[in-house]
């Protein structure tokens, strides 16, 4: 089951942000998908269960929230330093308020519809086995801050709403985004119930954003770092480390698969350039996630996360082609 809505898009330059997400990387995917699979509707957002303030503040401070949900200044403070806006000296960086259309209401609107999306996606996979929302992965934000592009975490807010309905108990968030996993490990560090996994740059952010005492250097459950140059080690060490992480914790009732394009060799992120897999490489990583997960029936649910430039749309398309053969799209 594909979960998408264009209202759903953040269209970050729309904001003024100069980040290389292109704006129409998920309607591409999600076009390309009904091309295939005319049956395919977006989803209708006003028949979601929302997300509240209280599902908010299972995972993140009250001070964090009463400063995003505050005034419209302490809003936009929250804003600049979650997307990188003003760098150390105080001026712009990565935006330009002249070509900002929006306000930062609205961007705080899309990303909370982005974790309803997110919730409902896995709520959905629960029951199916498989869902994927073309969307969300806002796997940096801190339980005190957003951080990294991710205002908010709504990985570990689906989780934890879904453990206070009863209806799951243990998880595992698998996040394959080029950038290590870091808000997740933060807020999840005293929690035994989910599990954190993270394959990764070995070297560049965030691992070198600040000192081994900042809270984004807390490990996850398992770690796996690639070096510039092991790409051909990258499936491997994949396998085994999932393997270290069901060894630690069984049969988790569902995962969330934090599902980057950035490792991609045509990514145009800079800071994601430590790993350059190929396209056929990055398909063997997605196939192998999924074969992984399914023959172990753990109902999988991904987001997007990270994925720049003109050419990550294809890594995405490419899995859920796959997925579709397989049958869990070629279903209504």
């Amino acid at each position: 089951m594909i979960f998408y809505h264009p209202d759903c898009d953040l269209r970050f330059s729309e904001y003024g942000i100069e980040i290389p997400i292109v704006d129409d990387r998920a309607s591409h995917v999600f076009s390309s998908l009904k091309y295939l699979y005319p049956f395919l509707e977006y989803t209708d957002t006003t028949k979601i269960i929302r997300i509240t303030r209280a599902d908010l503040e299972r995972v993140h401070t009250k001070d964090f929230m009463n400063r995003l949900f505050g005034s419209a200044a302490e809003r936009q403070g929250e804003i600049y330093q979650c997307y990188e806006l003003v760098n150390d000296q105080g001026n712009f960086e990565r935006f330009n308020p002249k070509n900002q259309k929006r306000d930062w209401n609205e961007l705080l609107e899309t990303v909370l519809l982005q974790v309803s999306m997110t919730f409902n996606s896995t709520k959905y996979a629960l029951d199916h086995g498989f869902s994927y929302y073309l969307g969300g992965g806002m796997h940096h934000a801190m339980s005190f801050a957003g951080r990294g592009f991710c205002l908010v975490n709504d990985a570990v807010i689906t989780l934890r709403r879904l453990q206070a309905e009863g209806v799951i108990k243990t998880a595992w968030i698998v996040d394959v985004d080029v950038h290590k996993g870091d808000g997740a490990p933060e807020i999840l560090k005293d929690d035994p119930s989910i599990k954190t996994f993270s394959i990764h740059m070995k070297e560049g952010w965030p691992l070198n954003s600040g000192s081994l005492r900042d809270p984004w250097f807390i490990p996850s459950t398992v770690d796996v770092g690639i070096d510039y140059g092991e790409e051909d080690q990258y499936l491997a060490r994949l396998e085994a480390g999932l393997l270290d992480l069901e060894e630690i914790c069984p049969n988790p009732d569902i995962v969330i698969v934090v599902n980057g394009a950035d490792p991609y060799e045509f990514d145009e992120l800079p800071s994601a350039s430590f790993i350059n897999l190929t396209k056929e490489q990055m398909m063997g990583r997605d196939k192998f996630l999924y074969q992984f997960f399914k023959s172990r029936n753990i109902p999988q649910s991904y987001v997007m996360a990270g994925g720049y430039g003109q050419k990550s749309w294809e890594i995405y398309l490419q899995f859920l082609k796959y997925v579709g053969e397989n049958s869990a799209l070629s279903q209504k």
